[in-house]
């Protein structure tokens, strides 16, 4: 190939966005043939339609990709897939192509009661005597093998959370652990309820293994608004965040998240109470309050935004003393239930809801610790003093 075949061709990638399916089409590559053997290693297959692609014999490790399709029709044949999202399936493929008992075996799996299954996942992999007939035939790599794809696949909710439990147990490897999960992302990643269970039972049980914990932060970055908030408390909870906080400080405030910061921040000050929802509500409602009236996180403990809460609050104050006493309307009189809200009290509410958010908390404590311990110890006062209430009360 000379060199201005060469440019020609860099420019014509150039101009694409990048994805895999767009480079192809630029180069006139040819699915059925010009893969074979071909070096695709870390390669990014997002967003890709591989049905039909001849990948025999190429280097794939470590590829991946989110919202990959990819079937019996690709070809994966004498392919090096150890690292990739291809790499689970494909030992599927041959188990239910090389076991003629393994459909079977399987079907017992999906079909069988959840406790009863249940059981045989605590004997198989606690090496307790089986009582299950026909699974006590699957040798430990099938019996890995056919959990792993039950995992993908099941949706009931027992069976899931005990093979999250044994998630090592059914992965013999830290690389077949990630494989698993890079293929449960590259094939599911719209199964919100799938992943979300993983974000939440694996990184609890799972959260210092360094493979759970990078897939965790590339769901911080999935399609799924769903799947996004639940990575995020769960790096937060593990301590992900904490770890690696610039990058995901960042990855955070992306606006495609706005409706993640403004709907946990709702949420938690909905938790403390009336006073709480009208200080982070910039109409300064007491009720009825939607996600977009609610500030974002880079716009609390803003001057003018804080004037401008406090001001719809004692004009909201006014309007209700008005309706109960309408005499000290005319007198232009003012009870001291409405006397004038400061920006003051209204920044300590925002602390406070700040300190009772998920994944906020944490950016919270880390870029304004003295603020963060203030709004702390005013929670903590608070919960002290409702409880002597109510002790008070029950005596």
């Amino acid at each position: 190939m000379d060199y201005g075949t060469l440019e020609a061709a860099f420019e014509r990638v150039a101009a694409t966005s990048g994805e895999f399916l767009e480079v192809c089409v630029a180069l006139s590559l040819d699915p059925a043939r010009d893969f074979r053997f071909s070096n695709l290693r870390d390669v990014d297959f997002s967003m890709a339609d591989l049905r039909g692609f001849d990948f025999r014999g190429a280097d794939l490790r470590g590829s991946y990709g989110a919202d990959v399709i990819f079937d019996n029709s690709t070809n994966f044949e004498g392919a090096d897939l150890q690292g990739s999202c291809f790499a689970s399936y494909y030992r599927e493929l041959l188990l239910f192509r090389d076991n003629p008992m393994a459909t079977r075996m399987y079907r017992t799996l999906l079909e069988g009661d959840p406790f009863e299954i249940s059981g045989w996942l605590h004997e198989r992999f606690r090496n307790q005597r089986e009582s299950h007939s026909i699974l006590k035939k699957a040798d430990q790599q099938t019996a890995a093998i056919l959990c792993q794809k039950l995992l993908a696949d099941d949706i009931d909710l027992t069976k899931r959370t005990d093979l999250f439990y044994f998630l090592k147990s059914i992965t013999s490897s830290r690389t077949e652990l990630r494989e698993l999960m890079l293929s449960i992302f590259a094939r599911q990643s719209e199964n919100t309820s799938l992943i979300e269970r993983f974000t939440t039972i694996a990184s609890s049980l799972h959260g210092d293994d360094p493979e759970v914990r990078g897939i965790i932060v590339q769901l911080c970055a999935a399609k799924s608004p769903r799947v996004r908030l639940s990575a995020f408390k769960a790096s937060a909870s593990t301590g992900i965040f904490m770890q690696n906080f610039i990058n995901m400080k960042e990855l955070f405030l992306r606006p495609e998240n706005a409706g993640l910061r403004k709907q946990l921040i709702l949420e938690a000050a909905t938790g403390l109470g009336r006073h709480h929802v009208a200080a982070v509500n910039r109409a300064a409602l007491l009720d009825d309050v939607g996600g977009g009236d609610v500030l974002d996180l880079p716009e609390l403990f803003e001057d003018a935004a804080g004037a401008q809460i406090a001001a719809a609050i004692r004009h909201r104050l006014e309007a209700i003393e008005t309706r109960l006493n309408p005499e000290a309307a005319s007198n232009k009189k003012i009870s001291s239930r409405s006397s004038p809200i400061t920006t003051s009290i209204i920044y300590e509410r925002q602390a406070e809801v700040l300190c009772s958010a998920p994944v906020l908390r944490t950016i919270f404590a880390r870029d304004d610790p003295v603020r963060s311990m203030a709004a702390k110890a005013r929670l903590a006062a608070r919960q002290q003093r409702e409880q002597k209430k109510q002790g008070a009360y029950f005596k």
